[in-house]
């Protein structure tokens, strides 16, 4: 039920236009985006090993397009989210994400922790049209990123 909700708040939260700032949409009746919305949103994300731009923000709710390079592999940190669970969904590219274990060389960034891998965890190869939904607290770090990947990144508050 939970995953059903949160991809149904995914869908809901996409807002016909990306800018470099925040949009907050009349929510009561929906937000609609199309595929060719959304192509060209993707393709004004700038070309850095890792590129986020804020699509949606309505009260404790974020969404994020990211675009994510490969290269240089180390630019990929992992990172845990003390207060929020976070819905990632694959719009274009093939990577592992990697869930649970132990953070490496954690340090504490506001409520998040970035570090430079994890130790131990579950990797899952992740598609185009894939989505998973990281509890809040569990580490989680996109590796071997073939090429480069994009996808939506759903902030939803644990309690």
């Amino acid at each position: 039920m939970k995953i059903t909700a949160a991809m149904a708040a995914l869908a809901l939260l996409a807002v016909p236009a990306f800018a470099q700032q925040v949009v907050t949409p009349e929510t009561t009746t929906g937000v609609y985006m199309s595929a060719a919305d959304v192509a060209t949103a993707v393709a004004k994300l700038p070309k850095n090993p890792l590129a986020s731009v804020p699509v949606f923000k309505s009260g404790p709710f974020n969404v994020n397009v990211e675009h994510r390079l490969g290269a240089p592999a180390a630019a990929q940190a992992a990172s845990v989210h003390e207060k929020d669970a976070e819905l990632f969904y694959m719009i274009d590219g093939t990577a592992t994400l990697v869930t649970g274990g132990k953070l490496i060389e954690g340090t504490k960034d506001g409520d998040n922790w970035r570090g430079k891998g994890i130790e131990g965890g579950k990797a899952q190869k992740m598609s185009k049209g894939d989505f998973m939904l990281v509890p809040a607290g569990s580490p989680h770090w996109f590796t071997n990123i073939d090429g480069n990947i994009t996808e939506f990144s759903l902030h939803l508050p644990a309690k």
